[in-house]
């Protein structure tokens, strides 16, 4: 007599696809983007302003522009929270 041959069912593993930030940016990360956003629309807003030679067209934009694209920008992408080791006690 034949032996009954039982099949294994088939398991589904479903993958959830998880964003790459995730692991590296924290909420921290995207209020200081956020920021730099927001500094980067009023920089450009007072390049705008008329007459093309003001003291907000000429210093205060370009001003708040550099300090965007060099400090928030940069800032936003490598800021990352110091991690407690393990042998100290959280104050």
């Amino acid at each position: 007599m034949a032996k009954s041959v039982k099949k294994k069912g088939s398991t589904k593993v479903s993958k959830v696809l998880t964003s790459p930030f995730s692991i590296y940016w924290s909420r921290i990360n995207y209020l200081i983007l956020a920021l730099g956003i927001i500094l980067s629309v009023l920089g450009y807003y007072f390049l705008s302003i008329k007459p093309w030679n003001s003291t907000s067209s000429l210093y205060l934009g370009p001003v708040i522009l550099i300090l965007v694209y060099l400090v928030f920008f940069p800032l936003s992408i490598l800021f990352r929270k110091k991690e407690s080791s393990p042998g100290q006690e959280p104050k």
